[in-house]
């Protein structure tokens, strides 16, 4: 088996970061709906400042981390 090229390797750390990011965005948007459900219904039996602090963490998880992760990994244009 012939090892991987860099064109290749790098091809597959995008897919990585790009799978990374997306999952960040998608479990932020779970703990948001989850953290409005308990403000709102008080929903699985949790107290209002849980759902706060979920929908606070949640709101962080699906705007900032993945721009913070995107900058981080951003990669310069090869001329």
């Amino acid at each position: 088996m012939t090892p991987p090229d860099d064109s290749s390797r790098a091809e597959t750390r995008a897919q990585y970061r790009f799978l990374v990011i997306n999952l960040c965005r998608i479990i932020g948007a779970i703990m948001l709906v989850v953290g409005l459900a308990v403000i709102a219904r008080e929903a699985f039996g949790l107290p209002k400042a849980i759902g706060y602090l979920l929908f606070l963490v949640g709101m962080i998880g699906f705007m900032l981390v993945p721009v913070l992760l995107s900058k981080r990994w951003k990669s310069t244009p090869k001329i």
